[in-house]
């Protein structure tokens, strides 16, 4: 009676884990290693300094981007284009040297889809882009 009261708990115990699984983590998306720095590129009148990313997700919190020097008063701005058009942008502010700025800000919430690629193009003007 006792191996068949073991054998119902672990039954139970599998199922319980088996559904909660689900509703752990929906999408993880590996951060961007530095040995896939981003490159100089001119989108439009502004050049700056982008990252094409093939979307793995459906929706955008933040985007980081680690700057050196503090320089223009610590202001960045990062516009996500889809085949040339900007699709959303934030700004965002260098607080020390060499720190990671963060863009949480958006001007707006769009849909990704998955399998397509952006590109998210850094100026260090905060607002020197507002086509969008």
């Amino acid at each position: 009676m006792r191996e068949g009261q073991m054998l119902r708990s672990a039954v139970a115990l599998m199922m319980m884990c088996g559904c909660a699984a689900a509703y752990v983590v929906g999408c993880h998306v590996e951060p961007v290693q530095a040995s896939w720095s981003g490159h100089t590129d001119s989108i439009g009148p502004y050049d700056g300094v982008s990252q094409t990313v093939t979307c793995n997700f459906d929706s955008l919190s933040y985007v980081e981007l680690f700057a050196g020097a503090k320089g223009n008063g610590g202001s960045y701005h990062v516009a996500v284009y889809d085949s040339g058009t900007v699709r959303m942008w934030a700004d965002g502010t260098q607080y020390r040297n060499e720190s990671w700025v963060r863009f949480e800000n958006w001007n707006t919430h769009v849909a990704f889809t998955k399998g397509k690629q952006y590109v998210f193009r850094f100026s260090r003007a905060a607002g020197s882009d507002y086509s969008a």
